[in-house]
């Protein structure tokens, strides 16, 4: 069925003057400034195809033949020509839709569709150079192209408004000719559309094109769909793959992997446990070691949970809004790296998948995830992801945009679940080595270290003089550190002062993630290392000092820190590996350490002789397994315990034991 070429604005004007036209092109130059997101067009094309499909389903239902029915969306994602195509097998636009859905800020969906604002279908239209659109419905079925609307609306020519004209040509999705209603929509991309390139994601086959539109389209919808036939076909330098799936939902990493359980499955087997055997009991097998723990829960279950936590604004939200919230939290980052490299996108640090806080409303994810507003323990902020979705909500226009109240409850109710529901079981998980490949790791660090031997080898640096480095019972730094170079000037004269001893700082340089190397050395006079509570309270046993004596150690690494802190954040955000640190100097410890790691103190008079070379204070170890991670130095504690060794091991003894 053909049809006269029609100008999409006229339905707004019935006379289209140059003031008229101008305001018409501002208003629509405003719904496209709104699209910001490099999925945008997907976005909308698919919210669109799903609300088709949603809405024929209870047609079909209505009138008793929905066993006939199988809903369909496909998704036509060509690299080679730069186009995509959305198509669906649903309710179908009559012809007054096909002529009138285009205008701006005029929609046939009501409040409970993914989209009712009456803007995305303009996008559509105006965001592009090429447009065509297909209908089918019982007695109507035309099929129309718009050329050149982006180019209109940049320009300031008056008149001669793009028009929908016929287009007879091949539908560029074959299956629509099978279709006995439904819509089909190709937009194409240039140098003026954003995106400009669907390539530039570097993605190019079906099955990972499929994982990326579930996690930032209406494909991945919140409540899971069993019923919707999905098919995605990409082309790529000539070559096609497709995916084909039944329903959609949301991606989560957990439902991928060999151990994952519910957190209300696990407080269910603590509980029962506990009722058996009392405290102590240690879970069966099947909940330990776990990769995540994830769970739902409803608005009801959040207010049970933290009714009494919640101000007066987020109890109205929670009223308002029926959220409900699902999250999965894995015990390290490097699962959600590892998924991201799994798409092999493009460099440059680009990622699909984030941890943090996804918004969502109408059944889908919207906007971009935002930070879990963590006080303490900050690197679990990238361990975990929140899925949050609220009822009765449209965010505003492409910009997906929720309102501040809603990203503060979110952002305050995540927070609160983490600290209360999810860290509880923080010990179910593996044991997070924050390990990158070993293999190569190693290898890195191994060139490392031989270059600095080779730098060492030809350029030495020697100072020999009687006159030098004689004790002055003080050093020269005259105030507490207030940052990490503070620590390493304070560190470096106690080792030229002999307070900490047989400790040799190699250089190093810019270039590796690590601060530095240095060996350990027992080739002076063994007198110097033996542990003495007076003369040599850093010392170490005698046995020790047999042992080792003339001996030194190959390069080892080297961290420094104002505060431990620091370097627990480090392990969290996979930055620098546990496994890879010997020796860190710090001023103090912080609080970070404490729920994960353990720290045993050697200025604890009886701890003494565990102490392996000169001058550690401390060793940082495993809090599960017991396992030593690394020797510590913290300088606060060294210093107080050199000024008054009693009150000190008192002190340690209540911070450590």
């Amino acid at each position: 069925m053909t049809f006269t070429p029609f100008d999409p604005l006229e339905f707004k004007n019935t006379k289209v003057n140059d003031a008229a036209l101008g305001a018409l092109k501002r208003e629509i130059d405003n719904i496209l400034s709104s699209y910001v997101g490099w999925y945008d067009p997907f976005c909308e094309l698919i919210q669109n195809a799903l609300d088709a499909v949603e809405a024929r389903v209870i047609a079909e239902s209505a009138a008793g033949t929905e066993a006939n029915y199988t809903p369909a969306v496909r998704i036509r994602i060509d690299l080679d020509h730069n186009s995509l195509t959305v198509t669906d097998n649903g309710i179908g636009l009559d012809k007054d839709k096909f002529e009138q859905f285009l205008a701006p800020n005029f929609s046939f969906k009501s409040g409970k569709t993914r989209g009712h604002k009456g803007v995305g279908a303009t996008y559509v239209a105006y965001g592009f150079n090429y447009m065509r659109i297909s209908t089918k419905t019982p007695g109507f079925a035309a099929s129309g192209r718009i050329i050149g609307a982006r180019n209109w609306l940049r320009s300031n020519a008056s008149g001669g408004n793009p028009k929908v004209e016929p287009d007879d040509s091949k539908q560029l999705d074959e299956a629509f000719d099978a279709y006995d209603r439904g819509v089909s929509v190709t937009v194409r991309f240039d140098e003026t559309s954003h995106p400009k390139r669907l390539d530039w994601i570097k993605t190019n086959t079906a099955e990972r094109w499929h994982r990326i539109l579930s996690i930032k389209t209406g494909l991945g919808s919140v409540s899971r769909d069993t019923s919707i036939s999905v098919c995605i076909v990409v082309i790529s330098k000539g070559e096609e793959t497709r995916s084909e799936t039944v329903g959609t939902s949301y991606l989560w990493l957990h439902g991928s992997t060999t151990k994952s359980v519910s957190i209300k499955e696990l407080a269910a087997a603590s509980k029962a446990l506990f009722e058996k055997y009392g405290t102590g009991r240690r879970l069966p097998d099947r909940y330990r070691n776990l990769d995540f723990i994830h769970e739902t829960w409803t608005a009801e279950e959040i207010g049970h949970l933290l009714g009494s936590q919640l101000d007066e604004e987020e109890l109205e939200v929670l009223a308002k809004h029926t959220p409900t919230i699902s999250v999965e939290y894995g015990y390290t980052t490097k699962l959600w790296q590892s998924f991201n490299d799994s798409l092999h996108l493009r460099g440059g640090g680009y990622r699909v998948l984030h941890t943090g806080i996804q918004l969502a409303a109408n059944n889908m994810p919207q906007g971009e995830p935002i930070l879990v507003p963590l006080k303490r323990y900050t690197g679990r902020q990238n361990q975990v992801h929140f899925l949050v979705h609220f009822d009765n909500y449209t965010p505003d226009l492409g910009r997906k945009g929720f309102h501040r109240e809603l990203s503060d409850f979110a952002k305050s109710v995540s927070q609160k679940l983490l600290e209360t529901q999810i860290a509880k079981f923080h010990g179910s998980m593996k044991a997070n080595s924050g390990a990158s490949p070993d293999l190569a790791r190693e290898i890195a660090i191994s060139d490392w270290k031989n270059e600095m031997l080779d730098h060492e080898a030809k350029q030495p640096l020697q100072l020999a003089n009687k006159h030098f480095f004689l004790p002055i019972e003080r050093v020269s730094i005259t105030s507490v550190p207030t940052r990490e170079q503070d620590v390493i000037a304070l560190f470096h004269q106690l080792v030229a002062g002999g307070v900490v001893r047989g400790l040799n700082v190699m250089s190093t340089n810019e270039r590796f993630i690590y601060d530095g190397l240095f060996r350990i050395s027992f080739d002076l006079n063994p007198e110097l290392f033996i542990h003495d509570p007076e003369e040599n309270p850093l010392g170490v046993s005698s046995e020790v000092v047999t042992a080792l004596q003339g001996k030194v150690t190959p390069p080892r690494v080297l961290e420094y820190k104002f505060s431990l802190d620091g370097l627990v954040e480090d392990f969290d955000s996979q930055s620098k590996n546990i496994k890879d640190i010997d020796l860190c100097i710090a001023w103090e410890t912080g609080d970070l350490y404490v729920e994960r790691y353990g720290i045993t103190s050697l200025l604890i008079p009886e701890n003494s002789d565990q102490r392996q070379y000169h001058g550690i204070t401390h060793v940082l170890y495993d809090i599960e397994t017991g396992a030593k991670h690394c020797d510590l130095i913290i300088l606060s504690e060294l210093i107080e315990h050199l000024n008054d060794p009693s009150v000190s091991a008192e002190k340690q003894r209540q911070k450590y034991e």
